[in-house]
């Protein structure tokens, strides 16, 4: 019978006997269900993914620190995200001395007593020759009649260009400008504290207490309209020309960020954690298997070279395990990853940084299971079998492979899968530690979470705990399983 042959008995055998025990059934459900994941996330992830998850403007129509969609069964109050494409709506048209002014009136509902997180109006307009100039002015109509006047307001010279290319959001001017009325009255009021958010202004009902100590803001439910008013200095041009240049822009697009966002949230810098914590699927799984497949062979190879061979090979051998089981793992990994990071600064620091963590992690990974495939060849070799086929002139390369190694596939099976969610559970340290290296991973998202997060932001942090929790459990049932078939007393 061939090597192969014996393997692949052994591997049935030891497939039967997982499959005979609950925890393995379910251990290989789970791992089957993250394989899948992972295959598709690495299939469906962008080329530039990796380098854009730190990219603030990529994320920037995404409301900052907010919980997913479905916190509203848990009590939070969710304002919808609305979005609203501009180029499709027809504006009031209307040319005076020179100008050409196109009027928008976009209405907004907001149903809920809550502030929605920010407003965003993106312009990117290529108008055609002869416009010298355009004026962008944001008004804002409450429900109860007031006009807040050129919340957003901007001034566009086109005498070198032909593109109007703005993003108009979080409101600074209101901040800086109008609300400073209203600390003006607090100052004259002798009030301790009137900082009022641009969100608040807008949708909100502001009152003074009735001893004038404080301030009372409720918020404001009802109709909204935004005007938005574009206003072209021109020469020689139609207002219907100009209209179609505006339709057929880039971008011109109003948002109004909700309160609440897709299936796992946001984080502090908008980002989609869903996406985050989705391509981190084939990054975990990556690192647990490449890890231990490689820590693994190099310990079966050391340990059968050393067990088989003996003298000076298993002196080598032996005292490289002492010594490097005599060193700290977490120290050089520390000390390896900070000098990726001092010296490299490009595209490539992501990939060399984790090809860094990925070989400390195997060279430190495979002294324990050299010492155990040592002992158990030391054992086998003594078997009168063995010395019979040293007897009739086989070589030493047959008897290992067919003596020796189907032997210790059960014990080779158990450190594989123990080694898996090690490894994945040492580079989420890492990134918890400080020391990322760029993938959006899960460690990195829980080490964001703990820098910029707070324990209300439970999304951020409950999501890849369970997730590298449900890995790591999902080995060490399929570790339960085969505690039968490396411990023969087991089976009674």
């Amino acid at each position: 019978m061939s090597l192969v042959s014996k393997i692949y008995d052994s591997w049935s055998w030891i497939r039967k006997e997982i499959l005979s025990q609950l925890s393995g059934k379910l251990a290989l459900a789970l791992l089957i269900v993250l394989i899948g994941i992972s295959i598709y996330a690495a299939l469906v992830m962008p080329p530039d993914y990796t380098g854009t998850w730190d990219v603030g403007s990529k994320w920037e129509d995404n409301p900052h620190n907010a919980p997913p969609e479905w916190a509203s069964y848990l009590g939070y109050t969710c304002v919808p995200q609305t979005y609203y494409d501009l180029r499709g709506f027809s504006p009031a048209l209307s040319e005076a001395g020179g100008r050409i002014i196109l009027t928008y009136n976009i209405t907004y509902n907001l149903e809920l007593k809550e502030y929605p997180r920010g407003i965003m109006i993106k312009v990117n307009v290529t108008v055609p020759q002869g416009v010298r100039n355009a004026r962008i002015r944001v008004d804002v109509i409450k429900p109860d009649g007031a006009r807040l006047s050129s919340l957003m307001s901007e001034y566009v010279d086109l005498t070198n260009t032909s593109e109007i290319v703005l993003k108009l959001y979080k409101l600074e001017r209101v901040d800086a400008v109008i609300m400073s009325a209203y600390r003006e009255l607090a100052s004259f009021l002798d009030l301790q504290d009137i900082n009022v958010r641009p969100m608040v202004y807008i949708f909100g009902n502001l009152s003074y207490s009735e001893d004038l100590k404080s301030v009372v803001v409720t918020p404001l439910t009802g109709r909204y309209v935004f005007v938005i008013v574009l206003d072209f200095r021109v020469l020689g041009i139609q207002a219907d020309t100009l209209l179609r240049y505006v339709q057929r822009s880039r971008e011109f697009s109003l948002l109004v960020k909700g309160t609440c966002y897709g299936l796992m949230g946001t984080d502090h810098m908008s980002r989609d954690l869903a996406q985050g914590l989705f391509f981190g699927f084939p990054i975990a799984l990556a690192i647990g298997l490449l890890v231990a497949l490689a820590s693994t062979a190099i310990g079966v190879t050391a340990g059968l070279i050393s067990g088989y061979y003996g003298g000076f090979i298993d002196e080598f051998i032996q005292r490289t395990v002492d010594v490097m089981g005599s060193i700290p793992l977490l120290p050089i990994l520390i000390l390896v990853a900070q000098s990726i990071a001092k010296t490299y600064t490009g595209t490539d620091k992501p990939i060399v940084m984790l090809a860094a963590i990925f070989a400390v992690l195997i060279v430190f990974s495979w002294g324990g299971l050299a010492i155990i495939v040592r002992s158990m060849t030391l054992s086998i070799k003594s078997e009168l079998y063995v010395e019979a086929a040293k007897a009739v002139g086989a070589s030493n390369l047959r008897i290992i492979s067919k003596h020796v190694l189907p032997q210790i596939v059960p014990y080779i099976a158990a450190s594989l899968v123990y080694s898996t969610p090690t490894a994945i559970l040492t580079e989420a340290g890492l990134s918890v530690l400080g020391i990322r290296h760029g993938f959006p991973t899960w460690g990195n998202i829980l080490a964001e979470a703990r820098l910029h997060g707070s324990i209300r932001q439970w999304w951020w942090i409950l999501p890849p705990g369970l997730l590298i929790a449900i890995v790591s459990l999902t080995f060490v049932l399929l570790g339960l399983a085969l505690e039968k078939v490396v411990e023969p007393k087991l089976r009674r």
